[in-house]
């Protein structure tokens, strides 16, 4: 595989550590990719990046981020511009006190005031770069309410955002929920020949966690979301799916039941809040069989 590209996007979760050991395990040999949701981006890039695939359909049920991949493709020197001038402006402050002001004055219009396209989503941009930890994270009125992450400069990576909207050029990209995005494309393209890579909301491990809303205002039905995928998969023989998830006993009795092909990807240290850390085991479930093949070209890339 290809040496691994950054998403230009500061995001929690991230797949970049384990990213080349996990494409090998991915089912090559259909010709269309699909993805629910989406995230950071970084999966989708480095899949463009190899080249795996001939045709891509990409979802997430957050607009932020499916509006700043379309600004992005559309036109990446407007947007780049936009979020040179915040870093400039960012930057220029003198000590933490201001720059904290100035971010918590940042989320008051990414919340509050009904921005241009571009202008959002370079807003977005910064309050994921310069918030605490690259979390997204919403109360229950929909509110973005991560806390500032003093961060003392930012930079963006204009060249690496330049050749991103090469890649993502060929890319339809949906924002809906994944039940509305999955019939959606079932109508429009033969799931026969797709593979669909699911990275879901994984299934909260401490009580903090529980206790939090991240990503979007309604919590997450696992049942119900593996029930879907096995629907789909009943209804259209060859389709294939892997979901990524964190290995916990909660997991595995949620998932287990329904005896799919299951595998250890790595271990990584993921940040939940500014006073919460622990060891996570990556695992994936899977409706095929990885060969040996794969299987020892993903161990030599932790090698």
């Amino acid at each position: 595989m290809d040496k691994v590209i950054s998403s230009p996007i500061r995001w929690t979760g991230s797949k970049k550590k384990l990213l080349n050991e996990m494409l090998y395990t991915f089912k090559e040999d259909k010709e269309i990719y699909i993805e629910p949701f989406l995230g950071s981006g970084t999966v989708l890039i480095n899949v463009l990046n190899n080249n795996m695939y001939k045709k891509y359909y990409v979802n997430d049920i957050n607009s932020s981020l499916i509006n700043f991949y379309i600004t992005l493709k559309e036109d990446s020197n407007r947007l780049a511009n936009m979020i040179t001038i915040i870093c400039l402006e960012y930057n220029a402050l003198e000590n933490e006190n201001e720059k904290e002001s100035y971010y918590y004055e940042m989320r008051v219009k990414y919340n509050e005031e009904d921005l241009e396209l571009y202008h959002k989503s370079a807003v977005f941009w910064f309050l994921m770069k310069s918030g605490y930890n690259g979390v997204y994270r919403i109360n229950l009125k929909g509110s973005f309410n991560v806390p500032f992450g003093k961060k003392e400069t930012i930079t963006f990576d204009k060249k690496n955002a330049e050749y991103i909207s090469t890649l993502i050029q060929p890319v339809e990209f949906y924002c809906m929920g994944y039940k509305e995005f999955s019939d959606e494309i079932s109508q429009q393209i033969d799931l026969k020949n797709a593979f669909m890579y699911c990275d879901p909301p994984y299934i909260p491990e401490t009580k903090s966690m529980q206790n939090q809303v991240l990503y979007t205002k309604d919590r997450f039905n696992h049942s119900d979301f593996i029930s879907h995928i096995l629907n789909t998969a009943d209804s259209f023989q060859g389709f294939r799916f892997m979901i990524s998830m964190s290995d916990s006993l909660k997991t595995n009795e949620l998932y287990d039941i329904w005896e799919l092909e299951k595998i250890h990807i790595c271990d990584i240290i993921r940040n939940v809040n500014p006073t919460k850390r622990f060891v996570s085991k990556e695992i994936a479930f899977l409706n095929y069989i990885v060969s040996e093949v794969q299987v020892k070209k993903a161990y030599l890339e932790l090698m």
